[in-house]
C-alpha cells in the first residue's frame, strides 16, 4: 500500500513538473529536447513496476500484464535510443523515420496483443456478435475520423522522407490504435472489468492517452508543429504510468477496495454512454456524410430524419428497459434481503451465517489463522411466551437483537439462528481475548430490564464459545462444538458463558449412547425399582417409602439416575419410564399389603414431562383401578419445575388426581422456581425440604434459619414437611425440635430393593399402620 502510495505521488509530481518545464521553455527547442529526455526515468519506473504487477497476478491475467510490461519495455527503449542519439550529437530534428519509430510502433503492438489476450479470456462464451455489431458501428465513425483527419492527407502530403518504409511506420500507428480503439470498445460493451473500478478507469485512460498522444503527433507531423520535448510527449508517458497504476489497482480485490466510490448517479450515466455509444458514432457518422454531400436533397433529408427516428425508438426502448431492469432488480434485491434475513430482528438469518462461516474457515485455513464462533440463547425465554404470550416474546426478541447491536462491532456478524438463539462470528480473531470481551458485551446487554409495554423483564443468556481450528476443522464441526458449550452453559448456574471443551464432546457422545441403550432396557429387565424409607420422628414410625428407579446396564454398570433421567426427558422416554415405574410401584405396594405390611404409603417421582401428556390423568387412574391400589395410599412427587409450565392445564390435572385421593408432595422444596402463590393453587399435602439445607443445620445457622423458615409456611398452610437427606443423629434432634414431621435420608436407610425393605420393617424399624 505504502509502495503504491509513493508511485502515484512521484507520476503526479514528474507530469506536473513536465508540464511546467515544457510551458516555460516553449520555443527554445533545445531546452525542450533536454526535457523530453526526462521521460526516460518515469517509464523506466513504471516498467519495472509492471513487471511487478505481472509476478504477482494470478495465472489468468499474468501474460495480460507481461505483454504490457513488453509495450512499456519497448517505449523505454525508444526513449533511450532518442537520449543516445542526442548525447551522441547526432539527434534530427527531421521526421524521418528511424529505429525509435520501430520500437514506438511495437508498442501499440504489444498493447494490441494484450488486449488480444483479455477478448479472448473474457468474450469467450458471451453473445459476442452483438457486440462485435456494436463496437463496429463506433469504430465505423471513428475510421472514417482517422482516415480524413490523418490517413488521407499522409497521401496527400507525404512526409519528407517518402520513403515505402517511412510510409509504412507511419501508417501503421493510426491502424494499431484503430485495432486497440475496437477492442477496447468491445470490452467496454460487454462491461468487463479487470478486478475493480479503479483499475478500470486507470486502463481506460492510459490507452486513451496513447491514441491521443500518437494521433496529435502525427497530426503535427503531418503540419511540421512536432517538436522534441513539447507537451504531446506528455501523454505517452502519462499513458504507461496509468497503465502501470491498473496493474497495481487490479492486485488489490479487497471488499474496501472493490467497492466503487462512483456515485449511482454518474455510474447510471455511464452506463447510458456505453449503451448508446455506437448510436452516437453513428449520428457522428452520418454527420460527416452530410457536409461532403454537395447538395441536400428530399431523399437525403427523409434518410436523416428516418435514421434519427430509429435511434429515438431504440432510445425509448433503453428507457423502458431501464424501467423493467429496476423493478426486477428491486424486487430481486427484497427476496435475497428476505432469503438471507430475518423478518422478526431483521438480523442476518441462519443460511447466512452458515454461508458466511463457510466462507470464514476457509479464508482462515488458507490464511493459517483463527476465528471464534459464539452461541446463545435467551434463559427461560419459553417461560415469557407462555405467561405473557407469543406477541412480549417477540417484542423482547426485537429489543434484545437492537441491543446487540448496539453492543457487538458492526464489523462482527450477528445473526438470529431461529426462535431465542442468536450467534456472532468473530473473523479473524485477534486473539482470545476478543472472544472474552464479546461475551462480556453479550452479558452486558442483558444487565438492564428490557421495557416491553411498561413491564420490566429481566432476562440472562448462556454463552457457549468455539475457536478455529482449534475446537472445529470444518463449518459444521464449529457450529456443533459452540451449541454443546451453549447447552453445558445453560446447565451450569453459576457460569453462563464456556468454552469448548474436549470433554463435552465426550459427554455428548456418552448422551447419545444412553439413548440408545435407553431404548428396550425395561423389556431386557436392566432397570428395577429401590425403595428408601421414610419416618415419623414424632413417633419413629415408619409412615412410607419413596420409589426410585436404577439402571443396571450389562456392561456400563449402575447408570445414575441423575445421567439417564435427563436424557429420558429430552428424548421423550420418560413418559413410558415414568408408566413403567407407576405400575412397579403399585404392584410393590399390593404385595406389601399381601404380606401384611399393611397400609405403606408410596410415594412416586413424576416428571413436569408427564404433565404434557394429554392421557397422563387417565393413565394414572387406569393402573391403579388395575392393579386395585387405594388411591389415598399414592403420593406423587412433583419438583418445582412444574410451576414454569402451563399452569392452569397442571392446576385442573391435579385437581383431578386430588379428587381420587391421591396425595401430592413439591420434592426439592426451595430450590426452583415455587412460590406461595403456586402453593396455593397446587395444594400440595407434603412439602420435602431439599438435603441442600438440612446438610449442615447443626453447624450453620443460616441454613437452620432457612429450615425453620420452611417449616413456619408448611405449618401454616395445613401441610405436612418431610425433610431429606437426614444423615446425623444432630440433623434429626434439630428437625424434631423445629417441629418437622417426616423424614428420610441414610440415617435410616440407603435405598434398597424390596427384600432389604422387607428386612428392615421385620427387624428395627416398626410400621405406623394408619397414616
Amino acid at each position: 500500500m505504502k509502495e503504491k502510495q509513493i508511485f502515484y505521488g512521484a507520476s503526479a509530481g514528474y507530469l506536473l513538473l513536465f508540464f511546467i518545464l515544457s510551458f516555460w521553455y516553449r520555443g527554445n527547442e533545445t531546452a525542450l529536447n533536454e526535457i523530453g529526455q526526462l521521460n526516460v526515468l518515469p517509464v523506466l519506473a513504471g516498467t519495472v513496476m509492471m513487471l511487478r504487477v505481472a509476478s504477482r497476478s494470478g495465472k489468468q491475467n499474468r501474460l495480460f500484464w507481461l505483454l504490457n510490461s513488453a509495450s512499456g519495455f519497448c517505449y523505454l527503449l525508444s526513449l533511450m535510443l532518442v537520449l543516445g542519439q542526442t548525447l551522441s550529437g547526432r539527434n534530427e530534428s527531421s521526421p524521418s523515420v528511424g529505429l525509435a519509430d520501430l520500437f514506438w510502433e511495437a508498442q501499440g503492438g504489444f498493447l494490441l496483443l494484450s488486449l488480444l489476450v483479455l477478448v479472448y479470456q473474457r468474450l469467450k462464451g458471451l453473445r459476442l456478435l452483438q457486440y462485435l455489431l456494436d463496437a463496429s458501428i463506433f469504430m465505423s465513425t471513428t475510421a472514417v475520423l482517422s482516415w480524413t483527419l490523418l490517413i488521407a492527407p499522409m497521401f496527400q502530403n507525404p512526409l519528407d522522407d517518402s520513403s515505402w518504409f517511412s510510409a509504412y511506420v507511419n501508417l501503421s500507428y493510426p491502424i494499431i490504435d484503430l485495432g486497440n480503439l475496437f477492442l477496447l470498445s468491445l470490452l467496454l460493451l460487454a462491461n468487463q472489468s479487470l478486478g475493480n473500478a479503479r483499475a478500470d478507469m486507470a486502463f481506460l485512460s492510459g490507452m486513451l492517452f496513447l491514441v491521443i498522444g500518437d494521433s496529435i503527433n502525427l497530426y503535427m507531423q503531418l503540419n511540421g508543429l512536432y517538436v522534441l520535448g513539447s507537451p504531446i510527449d506528455m501523454t505517452w508517458t502519462a499513458s504507461v504510468l496509468l497503465l502501470t497504476a491498473a496493474g497495481l489497482e487490479s492486485l488489490d480485490n479487497s471488499p474496501k477496495r472493490t467497492r466503487s466510490r462512483i456515485s449511482l448517479r454518474l455510474k447510471a450515466r455511464l452506463s447510458w454512454l456505453r449503451r448508446l455509444l455506437p448510436y452516437v458514432s453513428l449520428i457522428a457518422l452520418f454527420t460527416i456524410i452530410l457536409e461532403g454531400v454537395s447538395e441536400l436533397n428530399l431523399l437525403v433529408i427523409g434518410n436523416a430524419f428516418a435514421v434519427t427516428l430509429i435511434i429515438l425508438r431504440l432510445v425509448l426502448t433503453f428507457v423502458e428497459n431501464d424501467y423493467l431492469l429496476g423493478r426486477l432488480s428491486q424486487t430481486v434485491e427484497i427476496k435475497e434481503h428476505e432469503a438471507y434475513h430475518d423478518s422478526l430482528t431483521g438480523l442476518p438469518n441462519r443460511r447466512r451465517f452458515d454461508d458466511e462461516l463457510c466462507k470464514a474457515v476457509e479464508r482462515a485455513e488458507e490464511s493459517q489463522s483463527q476465528l471464534a464462533l459464539l452461541f446463545f440463547d435467551l434463559d427461560r425465554f419459553k417461560h415469557v411466551n407462555d405467561s405473557l404470550g407469543h406477541t412480549v416474546g417477540d417484542q423482547l426478541l426485537r429489543a434484545v437483537a437492537e441491543r446487540l447491536q448496539e453492543y457487538i462491532p458492526a464489523s462482527r456478524l450477528l445473526a438470529r439462528q431461529g426462535g431465542d438463539e442468536f450467534t456472532v462470528l468473530l473473523d479473524p480473531l485477534e486473539g482470545e481475548v476478543e472472544a472474552y470481551r464479546t461475551i462480556a458485551a453479550v452479558e452486558e446487554v442483558f444487565k438492564q430490564p428490557i421495557i416491553i409495554n411498561g413491564t420490566s423483564l429481566y432476562t440472562s443468556a448462556s454463552i457457549g464459545a468455539a475457536i478455529y481450528p482449534r475446537d472445529g476443522e470444518t463449518a459444521d464441526e464449529l457450529m456443533r462444538s459452540a451449541d454443546m458449550a451453549m447447552h453445558e452453559a445453560k446447565k451450569n448456574r453459576h457460569q453462563k458463558s464456556l468454552f469448548f471443551e474436549p470433554s463435552l464432546r465426550d459427554r455428548l457422545a456418552y448422551k447419545v449412547e444412553l439413548e440408545q441403550e435407553m431404548r428396550g432396557a425395561i423389556e431386557r429387565g436392566e432397570m428395577s425399582l429401590h425403595y428408601q424409607l421414610q419416618q415419623n420422628i414424632q413417633n419413629c414410625g415408619i409412615v412410607g417409602v419413596e420409589a426410585l428407579i436404577r439402571w443396571n446396564h450389562p456392561t456400563l454398570g449402575f447408570i445414575s439416575p441423575v445421567e439417564f433421567i435427563p436424557v429420558a426427558e429430552e428424548t421423550g422416554m420418560i413418559i413410558s419410564i415414568g408408566e413403567w415405574v407407576f405400575r412397579e410401584a403399585c404392584l410393590q405396594q399390593i404385595r406389601w399389603l399381601r404380606q401384611g405390611y399393611g397400609s405403606l404409603r408410596m410415594s412416586i417421582n413424576v416428571s413436569p414431562y408427564q404433565f404434557q401428556d394429554e392421557l397422563f390423568v387417565e393413565k394414572i387412574l387406569h393402573t391403579l383401578r388395575e392393579t386395585d391400589v387405594n388411591p389415598d395410599q399414592i403420593t406423587l412427587e412433583v419438583t418445582e419445575s412444574l410451576a414454569i409450565g402451563d399452569v392452569e392445564k397442571v392446576s385442573a390435572q391435579l385437581r383431578l388426581l386430588r379428587e381420587t385421593g391421591i396425595k401430592l408432595a413439591i420434592d426439592d422444596f426451595g430450590t426452583g422456581y415455587a412460590s406461595l402463590k403456586y402453593l396455593r393453587t397446587f395444594e400440595p399435602n407434603l412439602l420435602k425440604i431439599d438435603r441442600f439445607f438440612v446438610d449442615g443445620i447443626d453447624r450453620q445457622a443460616e441454613r437452620g434459619d432457612m429450615v425453620e423458615a420452611i417449616i413456619a409456611i408448611g405449618r401454616s398452610l395445613n401441610m405436612e414437611v418431610l425433610a431429606e437427606g437426614v444423615e446425623t443423629e444432630q440433623q434429626l434432634q434439630f428437625l424434631r425440635a423445629a417441629g418437622c414431621d417426616e423424614v428420610q435420608g441414610y440415617l435410616l436407610s440407603r435405598p434398597l430393593p424390596a427384600e432389604g425393605v422387607e428386612k428392615l420393617l421385620e427387624g428395627p424399624f416398626h410400621l405406623i399402620q394408619s397414616v
